[in-house]
């Protein structure tokens, strides 16, 4: 119901300016001309956001982030690996989740790569996602290495 209501609020409010543009006054098509403007402005900046995104994913920014911290994780794991518990199992649960976000990066970078512009956009949106999954990750394995760090240091 809201959906229709706010479909129904953009249909209008994009006639009144498409009004104006052809057949209002001049100063109602000078306000329609910015209105406009303003509006191509917002979408040069959304793309100009989707750009960055797929940039990030294509430098790989989240492979070197996300292989540094595994190595220190994988040094605290054999560290550890005698004492086992929740870190053990945080260390491991992580480690497969790096794994699948590797290989979901590795899909989407060849379907991108081979991909027609439209078919582009619409991967912008997964390879977005994929990056904040990223972004999650790389926190989560920044906490998992403190904890590590935390619980290998000699007890005074």
């Amino acid at each position: 119901m809201i959906g229709k209501i706010i479909k129904l609020g953009i249909l209008v409010v994009i006639g009144l300016v498409g009004y104006n543009y052809f057949l209002g006054t001049p100063e109602e098509k000078e306000k329609s001309k910015e209105i406009i403007g303003k509006v191509a402005d917002i979408g040069k900046a959304g793309v100009g956001l989707i750009k960055e995104e797929v940039a990030k994913f294509k430098e790989g920014k989240y492979d070197r982030a996300l292989d540094k911290i595994g190595d220190g994780l994988s040094k605290a794991k054999e560290e550890i690996s005698d004492k086992g518990g929740k870190l053990m199992d945080g260390i491991e649960s992580w480690e497969g989740k790096k794994e699948l976000w590797t290989k979901e990066k590795d899909r989407l970078k060849e379907l991108f790569e081979t991909a027609t512009d439209e078919q582009k956009e619409a991967l912008s949106e997964e390879i977005k996602n994929l990056n904040e999954k990223g972004e999650q990750l790389e926190e989560e394995g920044k906490e998992l290495k403190e904890a590590a760090a935390e619980q290998l240091k000699p007890k005074e």
